[in-house]
């Protein structure tokens, strides 16, 4: 009864969108974040402890009379509740700290606004510390502030302070990313004026882009810090994974990476970034960006017919189509190869696979063959548009012999869904991506259906918090992996289990909106320190647009979504969706009688089909020409942020300032 009552009180809370009840969640022991710039070598992590790593050390903040540092009690969150701007604060006896955190170009630059937007002048930026400090109380009281960089004796200073009551003062610490010869000369650049830059760069930048708001504003807040998120870890236009970890391009989370870009609407970004692609190339005809991992072949294949879908350069297309045409050529070419040898005939041969945990080379990993499958699927698709006849039927051909051979391969372990690996073994990573990001058998088959099922009630024991177990780590759960079990939920219509996976994927962040690799829920923490990590924040960011927004043999609108969102005086806005077919713009209105919607459609090149999901009790009171509506059962259980804390009560306790 107690665990139903606090439920229902932070249901209640949350439903109203309380900044108070929401701003110190953490989900993380471990609570790492960042601050940076676009495109720069380097961002400035921040470890749980608040200190603040630059390239040579780390830096501590120390307060109060007993100089104690700072620590995991302050929880981090960001200005606005998304900007990249970190506000921490702490209190000893009545003076309360309040921290500001961030970074700049360096003051010194000739464009400090182009700084903003690119390495212009090299990669050393400026953080920013502003600590204002006050004396809430009704005697007078001392205060300190200490600043020890650890590696950099230069960083050293020490503020004291006897406030009188309702007195306050402020200092600000400027500390280079790398060491400079002369950091004094910093010191006279005004905070407020970088601040307000800061500001006006980041809200410029994403108001630019897509824009997409919903009744909760955890998933609003989380978006817009999942876009900054991209483009810091982002190296001069390189999709990067973390800083301070995989701090590298991958093949396979760049090709999610660079769709949420896309559908953001960072068009310049997603250009830069797929060059990378192509130069990923081997001799022999095969992408590869860890080595002989084979899913990054049709990884790059598909990321490189995405970006065409989405931007319709024909141009652009018909100059990268030689290197797909070569990459399918590997693909028929390693599967002949081993039909000679291989019991395992017509598929890829025996390779390594970190996401299923099978480093030994001796297996015949599943999701290699989704993927180069899907590959082919795309080269064909780009053959169909620039009218090449002969590679279309050809690619075709043997995409259906592909198929043919899985088939063959699947029947041979017995199973009724698709394993890690076809000789069973391994935790499931890409056998779950069938119907995502595009599909590869039709929605009927049993399958597909089987295999989500036996990925949520099976694998490892079932999902534990919402979240898919990853069985290479004892107590492991990988919400981004997890991710692609619930975006083949979408298209198998489970709209309510979505809702459900969206809302423990989002409850798997920081106060500051950042999202790990791994988790070890029983202990809260993130393995190996990965956030926060570019590929968690980019599948957030695209479960979230797919929900309200999917391409699927044709346009689906608000495919899953929790009935909350469309009750009376709720709003849903889309500003600027780019699409496969163009761009479109949605206003949702929950009214007393229904749900209204403006839809401006995509023109470019239309959908065959436009569907709009409500559930029965909100019917559509407007009617829109061309608009198709499909009806589903009103939810169960209201999901939302604040009910989920509920479920765990004990974050509560852990996360008290």
């Amino acid at each position: 009864m107690y665990q139903f009552l606090l439920f229902l009180f932070f249901s209640a809370v949350f439903s109203s969108e309380s900044m108070n009840a929401t701003d110190l969640f953490d989900y993380f022991a471990n609570s790492w974040s960042m601050i940076g710039l676009r495109d720069y070598q380097d961002a400035t992590r921040i470890t749980p402890e608040n200190k603040l790593v630059v390239s040579d050390g780390e830096v501590e903040i120390r307060i109060g009379e007993q100089h104690r540092p700072l620590s995991r009690k302050q929880t981090k969150r960001l200005l606005g509740g998304w900007l990249p701007v970190i506000l921490l604060e702490a209190r000893e006896g009545s003076v309360s700290y309040q921290f500001k955190i961030w970074a700049t170009p360096l003051p010194t630059v000739r464009d400090w606004e182009k700084a903003f937007n690119w390495p212009t002048e090299g990669d050393n930026y400026l953080n920013w510390v502003w600590i204002e400090v006050a004396n809430e109380g009704s005697e007078p009281e001392k205060a300190h502030v200490g600043i020890e960089g650890d590696g950099r004796d230069s960083l050293d200073q020490s503020f004291s302070w006897i406030l009188q009551p309702s007195d306050s003062s402020e200092v600000v610490v400027r500390i280079p990313f790398h060491s400079v010869s002369h950091p004094s000369r910093f010191e006279n650049s005004k905070v407020q004026l970088w601040l307000d830059r800061t500001v006006t760069y980041w809200e410029a930048l994403l108001n630019g882009a897509t824009s997409i708001e919903v009744p909760c504003q955890k998933s609003n807040n989380a978006l817009r810090a999942a876009h900054v998120c991209q483009l810091i870890t982002s190296d001069h236009g390189e999709l990067h994974c973390g800083e301070g970890f995989y701090d590298r391009f991958y093949i396979r989370d760049g090709g999610y990476q660079m769709m949420q870009l896309e559908e953001a609407g960072f068009y310049e970004a997603a250009r830069t970034a797929v060059s990378s692609y192509l130069s990923s190339q081997r001799p022999d005809g095969r992408f590869e960006s860890q080595e002989n991992q084979l899913d990054a072949n049709g990884q790059a294949l598909w990321t490189l017919w995405q970006y065409y879908l989405i931007s319709r350069d024909q141009s652009w297309l018909k100059r990268v189509y030689p290197q797909m045409r070569r990459s399918a050529d590997w693909i028929m070419e390693a599967r002949r190869e081993n039909s000679s040898y291989s019991v395992w005939a017509g598929v890829l041969p025996a390779a390594p696979a970190d996401g299923e945990y099978l480093w030994d080379g001796d297996h015949h990993i599943v999701g290699y063959d989704l993927w180069n499958l899907r590959g082919l699927l795309c080269t064909a698709s780009a053959a169909k548009t620039l009218g090449l006849d002969e590679d279309h039927g050809k690619l075709l051909a043997e995409a259906e012999s592909y198929r043919e051979s899985i088939d063959k391969a699947w029947r041979q372990t017995g199973s009724t869904h698709f394993p890690p690996s076809w000789e069973k073994e391994g935790t499931h990573w890409g056998n779950t991506e069938t119907l995502w990001p595009t599909p590869l058998f039709a929605r009927s088959d049993l399958r597909l259906a089987a295999t989500v099922k036996h990925a949520r009630e099976e694998h490892g024991g079932g999902f534990a918090e919402g979240t898919i177990r990853w069985l290479g780590l004892p107590g492991a759960i990988h919400p981004y992996m997890s991710s692609y079990t619930t975006l083949a939920s979408l298209r198998l219509d489970q709209y309510e289990q979505v809702v459900e996976d969206f809302y423990w994927y989002l409850l798997h962040s920081t106060a500051a909106h950042a999202f790990p690799e791994g988790i070890f829920w029983e202990r809260r923490s993130a393995w190996n320190d990965t956030i926060p990590h570019a590929t968690g924040a980019s599948n957030y960011a695209i479960l979230l647009r797919h929900m309200l927004i999917d391409e699927d043999e044709g346009l689906h609108l608000l495919r899953a979504v929790p009935d909350w969102w469309l009750s009376e005086g709720r709003e849903i806005r889309i500003r600027n969706a780019p699409t496969h077919f163009g761009i479109m713009s949605m206003h949702v209105m929950g009214k007393k009688e229904g749900v209204q919607l403006e839809l401006e459609a995509p023109r470019r090149n239309p959908p065959r089909r436009i569907i709009l999901y409500l559930p029965t009790a909100r019917p559509l009171i407007n009617k829109t020409e061309g608009l198709e509506v499909v009806f589903r059962e009103s939810q169960t259980q209201p999901w939302d942020f604040g009910g989920l804390i509920a479920e765990v009560p004990d974050f509560l306790k852990r996360n008290e300032p």
